[in-house]
C-alpha cells in the first residue's frame, strides 16, 4: 500500500501564492513601495506602508504614530520608524510629498502623502498580530514591531555600532509568533472569530471609540514615480 504518492503535474508543483498576504505574526522580506503619512481627526500623524511580499502588495496602517494628539513625540512609533530610516541609510527624511498609489478597495488609485526617502526599499518586517475590541467589533491588527536590513538581518543598533549582523534577529526570533489579546479576548475566541469569517458585532460591549484617521495634504497631487 501507498501512504502518499508524489505528484508531478504543473499545478501541484506550484508554490501557494496565496500565503504571500501577511496575516499573521513573524518575519517578512518585503519591499517597501512607498510609505506616507496619514493623520488622525486628533492630531496625531502615523506612518503607513505599501509594500510588497512576494508579489502580493498590500498596505500596514496605521500603528507607527509618529507623534500623539497635542503634537508631542511618541516615543514607541518613533523609535520604530527611526529603524527604518537608519537601515535604508537616510539620516534626514525629507517632507511628503502628495503621489498617487492604487491603496483604496479593489485597488483604487488614492492620493496620499508619500516619503519619497524612503521608497522602494528592502528590509525584513516584523509584524506581531493584535486583536481588541472596538464598538462591540473585534479588531484585527498588524503591528509593526521593528525592521531589520536585507540580506543578513542586521539590526539599526548594528548598522550603526559597526557590531556583528544578526544578532538581536536571533535573540529576538523566539517572539516573532506572539500574539497580543487585549478587552478579554483569547487564542480561542480568535479562533473561532477567524474561522466564522470575521462576523461584525461578536466583541460585546467593550473597547475603544479612535477615530478614524484622515490623509494630510503635501502639495499638488502627482502619479507615484513621476518628478
Amino acid at each position: 500500500m501507498s501512504f502518499f504518492k508524489a505528484s508531478k503535474e504543473q499545478k501541484d508543483l506550484e508554490q501557494n501564492v496565496g500565503t504571500a498576504y501577511i496575516n499573521g505574526s513573524g518575519c517578512f522580506p518585503v519591499n517597501i513601495i512607498a510609505p506616507f503619512v496619514s493623520a488622525s481627526k486628533n492630531g496625531s500623524v502615523s506612518v503607513d506602508l505599501f509594500l510588497d511580499h512576494k508579489g502580493q502588495n498590500q498596505t500596514i496602517y496605521g500603528n507607527m504614530r509618529i507623534t500623539n494628539n497635542d503634537g508631542t513625540n511618541n516615543a514607541i512609533g518613533a523609535k520604530v520608524f527611526n529603524q527604518l530610516a537608519v537601515i535604508a541609510g537616510v539620516d534626514d527624511v525629507s517632507e511628503p510629498e502628495e503621489n498617487d498609489l492604487p491603496i483604496g478597495k479593489g485597488g483604487e488609485v488614492k492620493s496620499v502623502a508619500v516619503l519619497e526617502d524612503l521608497c522602494d526599499i528592502d528590509v525584513v518586517l516584523r509584524i506581531q498580530m493584535e486583536y481588541s475590541i472596538w464598538n462591540k467589533n473585534i479588531q484585527e491588527s498588524k503591528i509593526i514591531r521593528g525592521f531589520y536590513r536585507a540580506g543578513d538581518n542586521a539590526s539599526a543598533e548594528e548598522i550603526v555600532n559597526g557590531t556583528e549582523a544578526g544578532v538581536q534577529y536571533a535573540k529576538e526570533e523566539q517572539y516573532f509568533e506572539n500574539v497580543t489579546y487585549k478587552d478579554g479576548l483569547d487564542e480561542a475566541t480568535i479562533a473561532q472569530w477567524i474561522k466564522d469569517k470575521r462576523p461584525k458585532g461578536t466583541g460585546g460591549a467593550g473597547g475603544s471609540t479612535a477615530a478614524a484617521p484622515k490623509t494630510p495634504k503635501f502639495g499638488a497631487s502627482k502619479g507615484f514615480g513621476s518628478k
